[in-house]
């Protein structure tokens, strides 16, 4: 190993990305308790609650090792602030996908047939937005290696700005969904409504939390 190699040591690049594979992962996991509530398999939803808290945990332990690396370690990239900022926020989506998780556990919440389609079309939207932030943040060795500059960050300017996309698509569904709900309030009692406005709240959020980590990084590429 030459000097430079002993200053600068390992990177936090790589568990950087094996952190947002394991929010990915929290993410993933609203599909089937999408499908668990669809089912009214309440059983199943307890299930992959625990499973979404275990994941989430171990998303935590990754960011607990990233911030130990970065007091250690001074010669990266981009600076330490910046990758304290954009870790905070990849945490939030972890967190936002829990919290889905949560609120189906608060109350067996049947959902109307009706809305079976407009709700799943918003759901897999989501998920989308995580997978391209996912598919961004992989090269982020990449990205270091060159500096974050170069044709690898504009491949990944133009893969952030996938997310963006997917999360208008997505606040477009969740619209969609809450006005069907709306047009159906006469077959509904107040506090299934007060359940579907909590879907679409933290379903929202983790799509919003996503891209709010995909504008982060474009802005730590764009600032190189």
């Amino acid at each position: 190993m030459g000097l430079l190699d002993k200053l600068i040591g390992k990177t936090p690049f790589g568990i950087l990305v094996a952190h947002t594979q394991k929010v990915h992962a929290c993410v993933e996991l609203i599909r089937p308790l999408a499908d668990a509530l669809l089912a009214e398999d309440y059983a199943r939803i307890d299930e992959l609650h625990h499973e979404m808290s275990r994941t989430e945990h171990e998303a935590d332990i990754l960011k607990d090792e990233i911030r130990q690396h970065l007091t250690q370690r001074h010669f990266f990239s981009v600076g330490q602030e910046d990758l304290r900022r954009y870790l905070a926020r990849q945490d939030d989506v972890a967190d936002a996908a829990e919290d889905f998780a949560v609120v189906l556990r608060l109350r067996q919440t049947r959902l109307h047939p009706e809305l079976k389609e407009d709700f799943l079309a918003f759901v897999d939207k989501v998920i989308e937005c995580s997978e391209r932030l996912l598919e961004a943040a992989e090269e982020l060795n990449l990205l270091a290696e060159t500096a974050f500059t170069g044709a690898e960050a504009k491949r990944v300017l133009d893969m952030l700005q996938g997310v963006s996309e997917r999360e208008f698509e997505s606040d477009k569904l969740q619209r969609r969904f809450a006005r069907h709900y709306y047009q159906i309030e006469d077959q509904l009692d107040p506090v299934t409504i007060m359940m579907y406005e909590k879907y679409c709240n933290t379903l929202g959020k983790a799509a919003n939390k996503a891209e709010g980590t995909a504008k982060y990084l474009r802005n730590m590429i764009e600032a190189r």
